[in-house]
C-alpha cells in the first residue's frame, strides 16, 4: 500500500456522548490488518482467503454473545472488543446475527467494515448506519454472493444503455419451497442504477397450498422498466435473465451459465448472434476482500455498499405494501 496521508473524521467519546473531530491518519507502506467478529457462517473461508493477500494481515477474532463457535476456535482471540478495533484497519462481521452496536462502534473508530451476510442489515437500522458511514468517511461493504455468481460486473459494463430487465425464476413444484427473489430485486436495482419511482406487485394463488405466482414490475427514474416473475409450482427449475438495451438484447440462462446476445451494429444490417459462457467466479470470499481493498485504496464505492442495501430495503418495503 503506497504511503499516503488521509485527513479524516473520528467520533471521540466525551463523557456519555460522541464528538466529531478531525484527525490526520498516516499510512506508510503498511499492511491492512483485519479482525473478525465471530467465527460463524463463511468465516473459515474468509480466514483462508486472507492468507492469499500480501497486503492483508489477520489479527484475531472477537466473539460476541450470539456466536457459539468459540469453543472450536484455536487462533488468537480478543477478550475485549475495543482491543480488536485498536488492532485492526478492517473489521469483518461474520454470521447471521450481528449486533448493530458493534458495527456502529467500528465505524465510529474509523474502521473499514465488511459484513458477510446482507440479511443482517436489511432492516430499518440501515438508514442510521448509512448516516454514520457518511460522517466517518469509511468504506463499508456488504457481501452479496449472487452478484459474483452472476458476473454482474461484466453485465453492467456490457449493457450501458439498458431499457428493460426481466428475471424469470421457477422452482419444481415437488420441492414446495418458497422462491426467494431478494437477490433478483437487488440485481435489478444495480443494473438500472437509478431511483425507483413505482412498483406493482401482483400475486396469483396457485393450486398448491400456500403457493402464489408473484409478478413484480418496476419503473425507474431514468426510464428503465424491469420485472421479476417467481413461480413456486413449475414443472422444472429455471432461472433466466433477459436484458434489452439500445443495440443489444441478451438472454442469460443463470442455471446453465449460458449467455446469448443479439447485437445490432447498424439499423440496416442483420443482427449478429453471439454465445458466451457466463463464468462462475470462484473463491467468492477472496473476491469480496479484493473488492474491499480496492475500494479502500482507490477511495471508490464498493459494488455492494450500505447505500445499495438501503435502496434494496426501501424496495422491499414498497413491495410489501403493494
Amino acid at each position: 500500500m503506497p504511503a499516503l496521508i488521509v485527513i479524516s473524521n473520528k467520533f471521540v467519546k466525551y463523557k456519555k456522548n460522541y464528538k466529531l473531530c478531525t484527525l490526520i491518519v498516516i499510512f506508510v507502506d503498511k499492511k491492512l490488518n483485519i479482525g473478525f467478529v465471530n467465527f460463524a457462517g463463511k468465516a473459515e473461508e474468509y480466514r483462508k482467503a486472507v492468507d492469499k493477500f500480501d497486503n492483508l494481515s489477520f489479527k484475531g477474532v472477537y466473539f460476541s454473545r450470539n456466536d457459539n463457535s468459540s469453543a472450536n476456535y484455536d487462533e488468537y482471540r480478543f477478550e475485549n472488543y475495543q482491543d480488536l478495533l485498536d488492532a485492526s484497519d478492517i473489521v469483518l462481521f461474520c454470521g447471521e446475527k450481528i449486533h448493530r452496536r458493534l458495527v456502529i462502534d467500528a465505524i465510529r473508530n474509523l474502521k473499514h467494515v465488511l459484513i458477510d451476510d446482507y440479511s443482517c442489515v436489511l432492516n430499518d437500522s440501515i438508514v442510521s448506519l448509512c448516516n454514520f458511514v457518511d460522517e466517518a468517511e469509511v468504506t463499508v461493504q456488504v457481501s452479496m454472493p449472487k452478484m459474483h455468481y452472476w458476473g454482474i460486473y461484466e453485465i453492467i459494463e456490457t449493457y450501458k444503455n439498458i431499457r428493460y430487465i426481466n428475471f424469470d425464476k421457477s422452482i419444481d413444484y415437488s420441492h414446495r419451497r418458497t422462491v426467494d427473489i431478494t437477490p433478483e430485486i437487488f440485481a435489478v436495482i444495480k443494473l438500472a442504477d437509478s431511483e425507483v419511482v413505482s412498483i406493482h406487485n401482483k400475486k396469483l394463488p396457485l393450486l398448491a397450498r400456500k403457493s402464489e405466482l408473484q409478478q413484480i414490475s418496476f419503473e425507474f427514474l431514468n426510464g428503465i422498466n424491469a420485472s421479476i416473475r417467481a413461480n413456486p409450482c413449475a414443472f422444472y427449475d429455471s432461472h433466466e435473465l433477459t436484458i434489452v438495451a439500445e443495440k443489444n438484447m441478451a438472454f442469460i440462462d443463470l442455471r446453465k451459465c449460458e449467455w446469448h446476445n443479439l447485437v445490432y451494429r447498424t439499423s440496416t444490417a442483420e443482427p449478429i448472434k453471439e454465445r458466451f459462457t457466463l463464468n462462475e467466479i470462484p473463491f467468492i470470499e477472496r473476491n469480496e476482500l479484493k473488492s474491499l481493498i480496492q475500494s479502500i485504496t482507490e477511495k471508490t464505492e464498493p459494488l455492494v455498499s450500505l447505500k445499495s442495501i438501503r435502496s434494496l430495503w426501501k424496495c422491499m418495503e414498497l413491495i410489501n405494501t403493494c
